[in-house]
């Protein structure tokens, strides 16, 4: 199953290029490439396309290549070989400097453990993205992202202040400050009870329907089958690409047959 599916996505609300923004092609990273015994190749020549606007999942086993493919997504590593085109320009030909502009200009992440800074108050968290682009502004702009969460009436509160589901909307609104085009999520759920994972993934609708494109690697199948577009790995691979539904379906099933193998052996 390899079909290329993309679902319809609400026009942008602001202009932006037409083009993909994410082009992999024939990707690989080796850790330890310069010693066979310990050489690990945990992406292993993918190729795949990004369209703006549009919401996918990366699904796959601990171990099949999901972190590792999201860190060279974000411009937090290189590949071994292979091409990663963002926004046009081909990560492996800019330099450090150049990688983190690129980085803070194009690029917001939500993590799942939020990495707010605890001495800091959610206005500054959210402002500091801004900082490091030397923008124009910041204040007022990271008012206007944390509104867009709806914590508004949460700037001068402190992390440790804020419930689970307060700290991811202030981190997605910190990711959100610099109006990035691609919205990178690691189990942005993943520490937060159902309700509160609920409601994060409705904001992240929202975003991604007002023209974000949005990347999440979840181990949740159910929140990976509520976005448009899944990617499946496995020891490195592209398993499947498709629709999500399609994808997860048939991920399922494969992973059951699985299971049931190594209970017979």
């Amino acid at each position: 199953m390899t079909t290329k599916t993309k679902t319809a996505q609400s026009t942008p609300t602001r202009s932006a290029p037409t083009s993909d923004p994410v082009v992999i092609e024939d990707l690989i990273k080796v850790y330890n490439p310069h010693r066979p015994e310990l050489a690990v190749r945990a992406v292993d020549g993918i190729s795949f396309r990004v369209a703006r606007g549009e919401a996918l999942a990366i699904i796959g086993p601990s171990g099949c290549g999901k972190s590792t493919l999201l860190q060279i997504l974000g411009c937090l590593d290189r590949p071994t070989s292979g091409r990663y085109v963002l926004e046009g320009k081909d990560v492996a030909r800019l330099s450090e400097d150049e990688l983190a502009r690129v980085r803070n200009r194009h690029i917001g992440f939500v993590f799942q453990s939020f990495n707010l800074l605890p001495r800091m108050s959610a206005l500054e968290n959210v402002e500091l993205p801004l900082l490091y682009g030397a923008q124009q502004e910041t204040r007022e702009r990271a008012r206007a992202a944390l509104a867009k969460v709806g914590l508004a009436d949460r700037g001068h509160h402190m992390p440790n202040e804020l419930s689970g589901g307060q700290r991811q909307r202030v981190a997605i609104a910190r990711a959100l400050v610099t109006e990035p085009s691609i919205l990178l999520c690691d189990e942005p759920t993943g520490a937060l009870d159902s309700r509160t994972g609920r409601e994060v993934l409705e904001l992240l609708g929202r975003l991604n329907a007002e023209g974000t494109t949005l990347i999440m690697v979840t181990h949740d199948l159910l929140i990976a089958r509520s976005l448009g577009r899944a990617i499946a790995l496995r020891d490195g691979r592209i398993l499947m690409d498709g629709a999500s539904a399609e994808v997860v379906a048939e991920f399922d099933r494969l992973h059951a047959e699985s299971a049931q193998t190594e209970v017979a052996a």
